[in-house]
């Protein structure tokens, strides 16, 4: 089985949830962290501590045009601006200034996560990855993974962590780790249970693949969502671990009623499903993203691909309609 990166588009509007999709072919969104980091960066100088100050200062950086003025002072925060910018570059480009802010730094955990997305040879991207979360924890300070458990995403140095230690868990999978990569996305999900990055969802997979049913039970607790991704793990954990009952019927019903582009690419013999740039919830789109991590949870248990097969033909014949629950197994 093969694990990729997985990019979530779902924007929550004042009158519910809407469903919109964002191109995200031509835009890295970590290029648009540099201006946060050069003002946190700033703050740091200032020695601010106190919320009145720091938001005074923010209306001051941004009306004096602090940021675009903004000089590094250290070989780290050199090597940080120059893999923000190759973020925002293509192919050689990027390559090049990834390998130029380690000429700077070898510790611009970063520029690694640049050069291990750029390398086809997983080997060397899990060798890039590693050098990338050592030279992290070499300049974050230590106190950080205590006094900021909980809330690590939410500041800005130690985003650089989260990504290659999520880049070298995807690796360690695609090696066949999956206990290596299992105990990274824990620890990512303790450091920030928040999860911006998504961990939970390959989590969720691991636990099942390797039937940790009691883990992946007590996870699927700690988020309330509706996504395919959920909902069908969801039904799967309970087929896997009570069979066909009431509880599990109601939950595929539920699954389909979500999105129910799923099935067919679960169950037919599909060779290649498509990347998309987008994912978009109830979508065709979602679907896929859904089947290329997941399909091989379904197709490797016989039962529960007839059982979803079953399921599916009869929710078609009723016109795929209804309060997505059965009123009797």
């Amino acid at each position: 089985m093969f694990m990729s990166h997985r990019r979530y588009s779902k924007v929550k509007g004042r009158s519910g949830n809407e469903k919109k999709k964002f191109d995200l072919k031509n835009y890295d969104s970590r290029a648009a962290e540099k201006d946060i980091w050069i003002l946190h960066r700033l703050i740091i100088r200032q020695g601010l501590e106190n919320i009145e100050e720091i938001n005074a200062f923010y209306s001051q950086a941004l009306a004096s045009n602090m940021v675009n003025n903004f000089k590094p002072e250290t070989d780290e925060e050199r090597a940080q601006l120059l893999a923000y910018e190759a973020f925002g570059k293509r192919g050689v480009e990027r390559r090049n200034m990834a390998l130029q802010a380690l000429e700077v730094s070898q510790n611009c955990t970063d520029a690694y996560v640049i050069l291990a997305e750029m390398e086809k040879d997983n080997n060397q991207r899990i060798e890039l990855y590693s050098k990338g979360v050592e030279g992290a924890e070499k300049v974050l300070d230590k106190e950080l993974f205590q006094t900021e458990k909980g809330h690590f995403w939410g500041i800005i140095e130690t985003r650089p962590y989260m990504r290659g230690q999520v880049g070298l868990a995807v690796a360690l999978w695609n090696s066949g780790e999956f206990k290596k990569a299992q105990k990274i996305y824990e620890l990512l999900l303790q450091l920030n249970p928040g999860d911006n990055q998504g961990n939970r969802y390959s989590l969720l997979s691991l636990y099942l693949y390797q039937k940790e049913f009691k883990k992946a039970e007590n996870l699927i607790g700690q988020y309330d969502e509706d996504s395919a991704e959920w909902n069908y793990n969801s039904a799967l954990l309970l087929f896997l671990t009570s069979g066909i009952t009431l509880k599990s019927k109601n939950a595929l019903r539920k699954a389909f009623n979500q999105n129910h582009y799923v099935p067919v690419l679960l169950i037919s013999d599909v060779k290649h499903i498509p990347v998309t740039d987008y994912i978009t919830p109830g979508e065709p789109d979602e679907a896929g993203a859904y089947a290329r991590v997941c399909r091989f949870l379904w197709i490797n248990d016989v039962k529960a691909a007839e059982w979803l097969a079953g399921e599916f033909t009869a929710y078609i014949n009723n016109g795929g309609k209804g309060s997505g629950k059965f009123v009797h197994e």
